[in-house]
């Protein structure tokens, strides 16, 4: 019997330092992995990072929240606003903004449900999701089909604007909110509404399948727009825009209608992905500093200020690292191996599944300890700490 338990228990021994040794060798030599979490679900839009150092990861029509310091799964809730979570979670105060089809609902840190906006009756408009932001006034801005509602955070209503097209993107600063609506057969426009719901300038846009807003570290509206048909007449662009005005900075094409959203360096540079490749751009003029050709690049980029590096993600399950000034540091294709498990007649089985193909469309994020929180679309979650170090 102790002959057994010996063998049992070197067994288990050997299970743990093979398992531990897997794990550290997903990202090795280039990064160290902190935690990761399998199975967590397939995202239905991007992850959200908290102040409080909590993660919010939309999986369907339910939210998981995630310690980034940790990994550990702290709570899920679903919500009671109907379809899946299909646009981005805002954040503000510490309070959690989440809309669906039937309208908007506010959740504290903990998950617990504040209040429901529902809309009665359902709004007009094809749109599926809603979306949210913050902006002037410290109200509330959440799109929904064809409206855009300004509530108080406690809930009041304070006006709603509508051109009786589809609300598609909605951002806010402490001024204006913008907003774009349209549709395929009437086109697209950019508004700018204060804090009354008055407009205050507007843009014309091209027939589009989607756009992208941003508010730039020099206070600029930064817009992506990629175009519903790819032609000989058409392109995706990025834009920077007068937000007081309306007024163009400047433009950039791209002959594709890929482009991801844009990242900003704290050295005046904004970056995006598209075409398979990552696109440097001067913040000042709008000309092009560098592209890189990367294989199946496919998500908009994590930007470390610190180390000077920029993450991104590609449809075949590569992570690749790349400096601020165009050059490739560091690719890597994670193991998702499972872990050895003890076969019947007592042997260890160690699993290879490198093949596997796995795909990472949402940005890395790089969290306020320099480490990268990186989402896989079957569902791996990874925390990582960049080691590489440069040679001369």
């Amino acid at each position: 019997m102790k002959k057994i338990r010996k063998l049992f228990l070197s067994l288990i021994l050997v299970l743990l330092l093979i398992s531990q040794a897997e794990a550290a060798g997903m990202f090795s030599p280039y990064a160290q992995l902190k935690w990761s979490v399998e199975k967590a679900g397939k995202l239905s839009t991007e992850p959200t990072l908290a102040p409080n150092g909590l993660i919010y990861c939309p999986i369907g029509s339910k939210i998981i929240a995630y310690d980034t310091s940790s990994g550990k799964k702290v709570w899920e809730r679903s919500t009671g606003m109907g379809g899946k979570i299909i646009e981005p979670l805002l954040v503000s105060e510490q309070d959690i903004y989440v809309t669906g089809t039937d309208g908007l609902q506010q959740m504290r840190p903990n998950g617990s449900l504040t209040w429901i906006y529902k809309l009665y009756p359902k709004a007009r408009g094809n749109k599926v999701g809603g979306l949210v932001t913050k902006g002037p006034g410290e109200m509330i801005y959440f799109g929904l089909a064809d409206g855009v509602y300004a509530l108080e955070p406690g809930k009041n209503f304070k006006w709603r604007y509508s051109d009786e097209k589809n609300v598609v993107a909605i951002l806010g600063d402490k001024e204006n909110v913008y907003v774009c609506t349209g549709d395929k057969k009437s086109g697209y426009i950019l508004r700018a509404l204060d804090h009354t719901g008055s407009r205050i300038w507007y843009r014309n846009l091209d027939d589009l399948k989607n756009i992208e807003m941003t508010i730039g570290p020099d206070g600029n509206l930064y817009i992506i727009t990629n175009p519903a048909n790819l032609d000989r007449n058409s392109s995706a662009k990025a834009m920077a825009i007068n937000a007081t005005n309306g007024k163009e900075i400047w433009s950039y094409a791209v002959k594709t209608n890929d482009l991801t959203k844009l990242s900003f360096s704290g050295e005046g540079t904004l970056f995006f992905t598209g075409k398979n490749q990552i696109h440097s751009i001067d913040l000042k003029t709008g000309s092009l500093n560098w592209e890189l050709p990367l294989l199946n690049v496919v998500s908009g980029v994590a930007i470390d200020d610190q180390k000077r590096r920029i993450y991104a993600g590609s449809s075949d399950g590569r992570l690749f690292c790349v400096s601020f000034n165009g050059r490739m540091l560091w690719d890597k294709i994670p193991d998702s191996s499972p872990p050895p498990t003890l076969h019947k007649d007592g042997g260890i089985m160690v699993y290879n599944n490198k093949n596997i193909k796995d795909t990472f469309t949402q940005a890395p994020i790089l969290l306020p300890d320099g480490d990268i929180f990186i989402y896989s679309d079957k569902g791996f979650v990874y925390k990582i700490k960049d080691i590489y170090k440069e040679t001369s």
